[in-house]
Order: structure tokens, then C-alpha cells, then sequence
């Protein structure tokens, strides 16, 4: 370090003395801009030694100026998320088994816990540990540094295959448990967002229809198309065309001009256009391929085709939002079946998430409009299970199932409804004092094939609640079918025993 140092200041003095010796101007900002080249390098060569600066900045990127981290040059532990809570040394750092075979080992990951990265604390570097005998563990799925709960870990390719296979097909279900600042009202209907508009419901017995329908509006702006369905509705838009069709559909107006034919691009539309001779290089296009356009020409009708896409994605997102709201009127989520029912009622948060790009910096997520073409959907089931007060001040525990797993999409719809999580600094108060973020992942359930079940079994797991004696649960709830999934299984080989 110190020769570095010896070195820097030593091209420093000799840029000055450059600058002091040369009379002409351009001489001077030819040696200062040498000079900041030179500190660049410097620089550069001190974030290359010290990766573990850059990376506390790219994770400062949040938080005011005031509230930027210090960090010294020769400290990698020195950061705040480190003093809040999380283990010091990996000798510290010890694993909470929940379920291990073969094919994977689940942990219950405890808050302020790294997964992985160039740290010297992580669970990588534990499971390595513990666990000499496995060649490389692979994560199935993540969670954010500072979230508790089940964490599925893969021991081997196959398995870890699976996993990832089952989270791509949405065949997996997962609870979140979390203590969020303020008394959210147990009813929906005692409660309006932000905006001062009433929470939207759906009622414990219409939740698979709710699910339902919203996998599926997610499945069809994924596809970016609409069901068959929906493409025989007035109100579905044309799709978007290619180039080459865009270059054949020119083609087939000037020969409809030419043969005295009205009809315009769209069928029952005229353009008023007569009969009328074409000029040659009207004719001469008329007789052209795909292939014998220039590649200017062709850029042109892509460029076209572009455009075209957008106009498409923009309608079938608007399309798709009128669809969605018909179904919530047509299911009536929120409507009990008798009004005497005691069942419970659940908060629905599907505000859009937008993601912004990670050569911004930035790491927050933004709450969009379903108009804006860069927001994903994204919903969250809420159930309210208690009410207490916690140092002073109310503070609620709720289930929260995503249907989504978009980045800190929990976080960001519980602090958008104006209940932010316990804890987190990133979307809630930054005076929070909270001595963790309160949220858990709490159970969840890998669906698999037949062929997934019999090789690895129920891939089920629960872990502990962590906040039952801040804040104790005053009703039971959960929305994780696999109970009655097994129920179903059992009543079937019963049936099947009897027959036989």
C-alpha cells in the first residue's frame, strides 16, 4: 500500500511540475488531464484490490448521502447491515437444518445472512463447511439478505434441475410471514390505500379462483397474446405484424388500387381509392420478394414492424386490464357466500413493479401503471393475523402470498398500502430502529410431477414463526393447498383399496 502510495505521489509531483514548466495553456490541460488519468488508474487499481467497497456503494445506492455507509480500505466486515445483527465470523455463522437427503437440504436462513458473494461470512461458505462430502450446492431460489426463512438448497445438478424447473412452471407456493408498522384493520372493507380508494378483497372460500385467474392473466401477457377466447371479443386488438408481412400487405394494396378494389388494410374499411394505372416502379415493386429489397429498405420495414409491436403490447396490456376487472366483477372475490360467515378476508395488493435497469444503480423498485410498458404485473394475497403494540407502537402481523416473484415485491406492496415492513429502511422510515426487518419465509411447497414425487418425496417444508411472541396470532390461516392436496390423495387410495 505504501509503495503504491510512494509511486502515486511521485507521478503526481511530476505531473505538477510539468504544468509548471510549460508556458502554453494547452500544455497545462494536457498534463492535468494526464494527471487525472493517472489517479483514475489509482483508483481503479484500489477498487480492484478492494472489491468489497465497490459492492457496499452499489448496495449505498438507496440511501441519502447522509446515510452512506463509511467503509475503511482495509475492512471488508465494517457495514451496517453487518452491525445490525448478522453473524461476525463464519465460525459464528451456524446452519439451521429443517430437512437434508441426498437431493437437497433446506435451511431456515436467519436475517441479515449473506447467500453467497465476495464475503468472508456467507451460507456458501458454511454449507462448504459442514458439508465436505458434497461436491457444489446450487441455489433453487433466493432470498434478500436481510429475509428469514426456508431457504431450498440443491446438493446435486438433478435435483437442483428440478428446483428450478418447478419455480419456471409456477408449480410452487410460498408464505410469507411479516410485522408490518400500524393496525391493519382485519376486514378489508374498514381499510382504503393511499390513494384513499378501497382496498381491494377476495374472500378465504374464491381465493383459488382468484389465484386462478391471475396466473392466467399473467400466462397471456407473458405469451403476449390472448386466449382464443379473448381473440374472438370485439374489443381484442390486431396483432402486430413482421417486416416481410408489412412489405406483402404494400404489395397487396397497390394491386387492389390497380384492380379497382377499395378495401383497405383492415377488412370492412374502404379508403375510398378508385381504379387507377400503376406507374412502373409501382409495378416493378409489385413483382419484388422479400430478398430483392436493399438492406436500407428492409430496416425501414422493420423499424415499422417495431412500432407496430409496441402499438400491440400497449393494446393487449389495456385489453387485459378490461378483462381482469370483468372477472373480478363477474367472481365477486370480495362477496361472502352468507352473511353470517366468520371465514377470513384477504387483502389483494396487484400494483406494478417496475424493476429499474441495473446500469442505473439504483435499488429500489418502483410502483407503475399497468400503461407503463416497463411495469410487470404483480399480486400479493394479505392476511391480517394479529394486533399488538411493539415498543410503543401498533404493529400488525400479516400472511402474505406472492403470485409473483418479482424483486422486493412484498416490501413494496405492504409500504405502498401504507404499511411498510417492520424494519425496512429501504421503503419504509430510515429512522426505524427495528433491530431486524420482519419478514419471514415461512412455508413452502415445491409441486412436483408423479415421477418428482416418488423420486424426492413431498418437497414441503415449515419453519418456526419467529415473531408468535411479539406479536401471537389471533386466527389460522393458510393458503398453501398441499394438505389438501394430500387429503385428496389419501380419500383416492382409500377408494382405491376398497374396489380392489
Amino acid at each position: 500500500m505504501s509503495l503504491r502510495l510512494t509511486r502515486f505521489y511521485r507521478l503526481q509531483l511530476r505531473s505538477w511540475r510539468a504544468m509548471s514548466a510549460s508556458p502554453s495553456t494547452g500544455s497545462i490541460s494536457s498534463s492535468s488531464s494526464s494527471f487525472f488519468s493517472v489517479k483514475r488508474t489509482f483508483e481503479a487499481t484500489e477498487n480492484a484490490n478492494n472489491p468489497m467497497e465497490t459492492k457496499v456503494r452499489r448496495h449505498q445506492s438507496h440511501l441519502p448521502d447522509d446515510h452512506a455507509l463509511s467503509m475503511d480500505s482495509g475492512s471488508a466486515n465494517n457495514t451496517k447491515d453487518d452491525e445490525r445483527g448478522g453473524p461476525k465470523t463464519l465460525e459464528q455463522l451456524q446452519l439451521r437444518i429443517l430437512s437434508k437427503d441426498e437431493h437437497f437440504v433446506v435451511l431456515n436462513k436467519g436475517p441479515d445472512e449473506r447467500m453467497d458473494g465476495a464475503f468472508d461470512v456467507t451460507l456458501e461458505k458454511a454449507l462448504a463447511r459442514d458439508f465436505p462430502q458434497v461436491e457444489k450446492f446450487r441455489w433453487i431460489h433466493q432470498l434478500d439478505f436481510a429475509t428469514s426463512g426456508v431457504l431450498v438448497v440443491g446438493a446435486n445438478k438433478e435435483a437442483t434441475a428440478t428446483g428450478c424447473r418447478l419455480f419456471r412452471e409456477k408449480q410452487v407456493q410460498k408464505e410469507y410471514l411479516a410485522v408490518v408498522q400500524g393496525h391493519l384493520p382485519f376486514n378489508p372493507a374498514d381499510s382504503v390505500d393511499t390513494a384513499g380508494v378501497p382496498a381491494k378483497a377476495c374472500t378465504f372460500s374464491k381465493l383459488g379462483l382468484l389465484i386462478q385467474d391471475m396466473e392466467e392473466m399473467e400466462r397471456l401477457r407473458n405469451q403476449q397474446r390472448g386466449s382464443r377466447a379473448h381473440q374472438k371479443m370485439p374489443g381484442y386488438p390486431r396483432g402486430a405484424r413482421h417486416g416481410p408481412n408489412l412489405f406483402t400487405m404494400e404489395q397487396a394494396r397497390l394491386l387492389r388500387e390497380s384492380q379497382g378494389d377499395s378495401r383497405g388494410e383492415v377488412r370492412g374499411t374502404s379508403n375510398g381509392a378508385g381504379t387507377r394505372e400503376l406507374t412502373p416502379a409501382e409495378l416493378a415493386f409489385t413483382k419484388m420478394t422479400w430478398h430483392d429489397l436493399t438492406k436500407e429498405e428492409k430496416d425501414a420495414y422493420t423499424e415499422k414492424a417495431k412500432a407496430d409491436k409496441q402499438r400491440f403490447l400497449k393494446e393487449l396490456s389495456e385489453f387485459l386490464s378490461q378483462e381482469k376487472v370483468r372477472l373480478a366483477r363477474k367472481r365477486k372475490y370480495e362477496s361472502l357466500d352468507r352473511e353470517d360467515s366468520e371465514e377470513p378476508v384477504a387483502y389483494i395488493f396487484d400494483a406494478p413493479i417496475i424493476e429499474p435497469h441495473r446500469s442505473t444503480g439504483v435499488f429500489r423498485m418502483l410502483v407503475g401503471t399497468e400503461a407503463d410498458a416497463a411495469a410487470k404485473q404483480s399480486t400479493t394475497i394479505c392476511f391480517v393475523l394479529g394486533h399488538a403494540m411493539y415498543e410503543g407502537e401498533p404493529v400488525t402481523k400479516v400472511l402474505l402470498r406472492p403470485l409473483n416473484g418479482r424483486r422486493h415485491q412484498l416490501r413494496l406492496h405492504m409500504a405502498h398500502h401504507g404499511f411498510p415492513i417492520a424494519g425496512d429502511v429501504t421503503y419504509g422510515s430510515q429512522e426505524d430502529e427495528a433491530p431486524r426487518m420482519m419478514l419471514h419465509a415461512w412455508r413452502i411447497w415445491l409441486r412436483g410431477r408423479p415421477a418428482d414425487q416418488k423420486k424426492y418425496g413431498d418437497l414441503y417444508f415449515e419453519s418456526p414463526d419467529p415473531f408468535e411472541l411479539m406479536v401471537p396470532s389471533e386466527r389460522r390461516v393458510c393458503t398453501i393447498t398441499y394438505r389438501k392436496h394430500k387429503e385428496a390423495e389419501a380419500i383416492k387410495a382409500a377408494e382405491a383399496n376398497e374396489k380392489s
